[in-house]
């Protein structure tokens, strides 16, 4: 029987690594010595210089066949700065497919993440369905918009408003970090999205500036929709980050100005009330959905969620204010084939000026027995409510969590509902 190794990956290894890398990600790629040098000197460089992003690969005697790269991220969880874990770029050798490489190496990841001290595995999925097996849970949804140009707020004040260059990576990775300071689920930006942002030419930037400080910036191309009029136009807009309501109101007013440039925009957001923002929200297509309803917009599922340990999670996320009450709240947690159980209690516990309550994890099976209510439901969809991407009560209704106590299910709804969902639209 032959031998299976996980290990990081080392120069050496970089030849190898990259048939297994332009075979599973061919999309954009072709088998030419330019496309190949091109990506093996971007990851070679990311292997040697990159402390954030780290290659390993399971070697099955001497030969490799599956590689991965996991990025340590820094998370806003809740409010605070935290550790996590990202997997990118998974792929197995065309030879070695359907021999379970790629479940090894995903628990591989999980058991990493533990060890490294991170809260949270995330992950980009290339099927749903995998993943979820695997005890993931979606995460919050991302939706496109694809309007009239004019359809953005109009803003007549645009004091402050600059084009910005490659000159400005380093002011708008610092604007960054404050903004994901701000927002929970938010990832710091990484090495390779530096780098990237440094080489980009097609990207348009446009910053607010109180005095030398930026404020925000969007991050944008222009893109033609016609083969036979140049000047017909849209704006793809990549990033938008901003500190507060006000600076993001004056960067969509900037953009508004471009009307003339391009006549529609496509503009991404992860916050649910954003079609509210919008003069009107109604989608270019003019789709009509029965009975009376109005495309706005289309929704993807990106980031998915796992909590590796429970226990942990809990303690790193201890600064979480809650709704003051004093409640015990048992889980019982299975994986999706519902053949391995944990058993554990959540206690809340009001803090002593009564303004909020903390939460406390407790494995003791007494505890668990004599708690008020009981929960029960998958890893992947205790994931998701921890992380605050669903709420309680959507997931009662849909029988995703069961309760032997649906008359608490009010009080829980609001115990764990967040006042942001996270989001993160970092590519990795």
């Amino acid at each position: 029987m032959k031998k299976r190794e996980i290990r990081k990956l080392t120069p050496a290894d970089m030849p190898a690594y990259m048939e297994i890398y332009l075979n599973a990600y061919p999309a954009g790629k072709d088998l030419s010595e330019e496309c190949y040098q091109k990506y093996y000197d971007r990851n070679l460089q990311s292997l040697e210089e990159f402390r954030h992003v780290n290659f390993f690969g399971m070697f099955e005697d001497d030969t490799l066949i599956a590689s991965m790269k996991l990025i340590d991220f820094d998370i806003n969880l809740f409010g605070e700065m935290r550790k996590a874990t990202g997997l990118m770029a998974l792929g197995v050798h065309p030879l070695y497919k359907k021999k379970g490489a790629a479940r090894e190496m995903v628990r591989f990841f999980e058991e990493y993440t533990v060890k490294s001290g991170g809260a949270v595995c995330l992950l980009l999925p290339f099927r749903i369905d995998f993943y979820k097996n695997l005890g993931y849970g979606c995460g919050t949804r991302l939706d496109e918009y694809h309007i009239l140009t004019d359809y953005l707020p109009e803003e007549k004040d645009v004091t402050g408003l600059r084009l910005m260059g490659k000159e400005d990576v380093d002011q708008m990775v610092e604007c960054h970090t404050a903004f994901v300071k701000r927002y929970h689920g938010a990832l710091c930006k990484f090495e390779e999205e530096i780098r990237d942002m440094r080489n980009d030419d097609e990207v348009r930037r446009l910053g607010l500036f109180k005095g030398d400080e930026l404020l925000g910036y969007a991050a944008f191309t222009f893109e033609n929709t016609s083969d036979c009029n140049y000047t017909l136009n849209r704006m793809n807009v990549k990033e938008l980050v901003y500190r507060d309501e006000f600076v993001l109101k004056k960067l969509l007013g900037g953009l508004r100005m471009q009307s003339d440039l391009a006549q529609t925009v496509v503009i991404r957001s992860g916050e649910p009330e954003f079609y509210h923002l919008l003069d009107s929200p109604q989608d270019v297509s003019g789709n009509y959905i029965d009975f009376g309803f109005m495309q706005t917009n289309i929704s993807a599922v990106g980031t998915m969620y796992k909590i590796p340990d429970v226990e942990f999670f809990i303690k790193a996320a201890a600064h979480r204010s809650f709704p003051p009450e004093n409640i015990d709240v048992a889980f019982s947690v299975t994986d999706n084939a519902g053949t391995e159980e944990n058993r554990f209690t959540v206690k809340f516990r009001t803090s002593d000026d009564g303004s909020c309550s903390r939460w406390y994890y407790d494995s003791s099976s007494d505890v668990w027995k004599d708690a008020k209510v009981h929960l029960s439901c998958r890893l992947m969809d205790l994931s998701t409510l921890f992380m605050g991407s669903s709420e309680l009560a959507g997931l009662i209704r849909l029988g995703l969590v069961k309760t032997d106590c649906p008359q608490k299910t009010g009080l829980l709804d609001y115990l764990f509902h967040t006042e942001q969902k996270p989001f993160t639209n970092t590519d990795y």
